[in-house]
């Protein structure tokens, strides 16, 4: 499910915005075209920390609900594109939610569902080919003018390799992240991982490190008994 930081205002937030998500202007349709601009203006943000409100964009998306007629499929594919990279993994579905069956079964949003899936199965290779396979004009068009999404994306596929793995191939993250070895290389130098041999040593962590737990059980000797006259009466 969402973060409660989802919902905590953006530094990027415009004042105007802002007040209409709080005031009595929220579900105006008069203000669709006001919360449309503020999509574009989210997406030409290439950094993955400040591009993505989701109150506000959850809020465009009700009032495309209560006004049908007003609806934009390519805004729609926008939100639905930053939420996919978003590091909260309930905001694509909290989004969702808000579409309805017809909405879904446009060629670019079902195509967006698609790579969602593969990114919960954490079957990244099976993503990249799935954003870029061989029509590559119709591969990109699902997150076309979202800029900074292959890279927002690499930072979440990223952070779920350091808390899986100690060590791995060099190969199999470039596999994973969609890049030859030798960017993988570089980017091992970026974060001070060790490479010996093609094998990438990564810093332990709580999440990826192996814990032995010993599982201590007291059973007394009146609950014993109980269960050998239980068994004989079998």
């Amino acid at each position: 499910m969402a973060s409660a930081s989802s919902f905590v205002r953006p530094t990027t937030r415009p004042e105007e915005i802002q007040q209409l998500l709080t005031g009595v202007e929220r579900y105006n349709p008069q203000k669709i075209g006001l919360l449309e601009d503020y999509v574009s203006h989210q997406c030409a943000n290439p950094d993955p920390t400040t591009n993505h409100d989701l109150m506000a964009n959850l809020a465009l998306l009700k009032m495309y609900q209560f006004n049908p007629t007003m609806l934009d499929l390519d805004v729609i594919r926008r939100i639905l594109a930053k939420a996919l990279v978003s590091s909260s993994q309930g905001d694509f579905n909290l989004c969702l939610y808000l579409l309805s069956d017809d909405i879904c079964s446009d060629s670019s949003i079902s195509k967006l569902l698609v790579l969602r899936d593969y990114l919960e199965r954490a079957q990244f290779d099976s993503f990249w080919k799935e954003m870029y396979g061989d029509d590559e004009e119709e591969e990109e068009s699902a997150v076309d003018g979202i800029a900074g999404f292959d890279n927002g994306l690499r930072k979440l596929i990223l952070a779920e390799i350091t808390s899986t793995y100690q060590t791995i191939e060099a190969r199999l993250i470039g596999t994973m992240v969609n890049l030859d070895e030798e960017a993988v290389l570089r980017l091992a130098k970026e974060h001070g991982w060790s490479v010996t041999e093609g094998v990438v040593a990564l810093p332990l962590k709580a999440e990826n490190e192996a814990k032995t737990t010993v599982i201590s059980e007291s059973v007394k000797f009146e609950q014993l008994t109980k269960i050998l006259s239980a068994a004989n009466d079998i």
